[in-house]
This record gives structure tokens, C-alpha cells and sequence, in this order.
């Protein structure tokens, strides 16, 4: 009989098409917010570096992508990105001075390590970071940000 009971609670509950309705709009609404958030900004990778080294045919960010020393602990993935997104998080360390920030732009996900010193940007704002994409430790996507264009 309890077991009658309780199929029957369940059969009650699930059986309210208005209540399904409204979970559902809210759940579309939902995944479209994050699609729109997820859908700004951008990500441009540069494979290599130019064919003679000179700098007169390259965008105005290209020209910071050869501005600092990459670090020697990382696989280096391509030779330049610009991340156009929005910040997501921000942590510091493992180093005193190291900032590193999840961006996401253009429906990419990817890591930013700020330049020393540097203050990590509010969750919520706009980044825009120049620098050569490397392999980070936990296996993501992490951008040397040689220069911070907006954040």
C-alpha cells in the first residue's frame, strides 16, 4: 500500500504540464543567456611568425607579440593570440607576482597569465590580452599576456 502511495505522489507531482512548461522556458531562456555570453568576443591565433621578421604589414597587436621572453616551462601552441572576452575569474600565484584569469570569448575558454605586477580585472569585465599561446599545466589553452589592451 506505501508503495502505491508514493507512485502516486510521484504521478501527481509529474503530472502538471503548466509547472513543465514554465521549467522548460526557463531553462531555454537560460541556455540562451549563456550562449550570448559565451558567443562575445574572440580569439585570433597566429600559427607563426611572419617571414622576415618585419613588422610594417602586421595589425597594431600583432606588433607586441614579439615584446617579451615566453616562459621555458610551458609547450608553446602557436606564436601570438589576442583573447577578446570576458573575465570569468581571477586567482593568484602559484608565484607572488602571477595572475592568472579564465576568460571566455568567442565560445573559447582560455587561461590568461597577466603581466607581473598586474591587477586582476573584476568578474564580469572586458579583457583584451596580446601574447603567445602556451600549454598550461592542467592541460588549458593559457595565454602570456606581453600586453593588456583593455581590463
Amino acid at each position: 500500500m506505501a508503495t502505491q502511495t508514493s507512485h502516486g505522489r510521484i504521478r501527481t507531482a509529474l503530472d502538471h504540464p503548466r509547472l513543465w512548461r514554465v521549467t522548460a522556458g526557463l531553462a531555454a531562456v537560460l541556455l540562451c543567456a549563456l550562449i550570448v555570453v559565451a558567443a562575445q568576443g574572440s580569439i585570433q591565433v597566429i600559427a607563426h611568425r611572419a617571414a622576415g621578421g618585419g613588422e610594417s604589414g602586421l595589425d597594431t597587436w600583432q606588433r607586441w607579440c614579439s615584446s617579451g621572453h615566453v616562459r621555458d616551462d610551458r609547450i608553446r601552441l602557436a606564436y601570438c593570440a589576442r583573447i577578446d572576452g570576458l573575465v570569468l575569474a581571477s586567482t593568484h600565484g602559484p608565484g607572488a607576482d602571477e595572475t592568472h584569469v579564465a576568460v571566455v570569448g568567442g565560445f573559447h575558454l582560455t587561461i590568461v597569465r597577466l603581466p607581473d605586477g598586474a591587477r586582476a580585472p573584476g568578474r564580469g569585465s572586458r579583457l583584451i590580452a596580446v601574447g603567445p599561446l602556451v600549454r598550461a599545466r592542467d592541460g588549458q589553452r593559457e595565454v602570456q599576456a606581453f600586453r593588456v589592451l583593455r581590463g
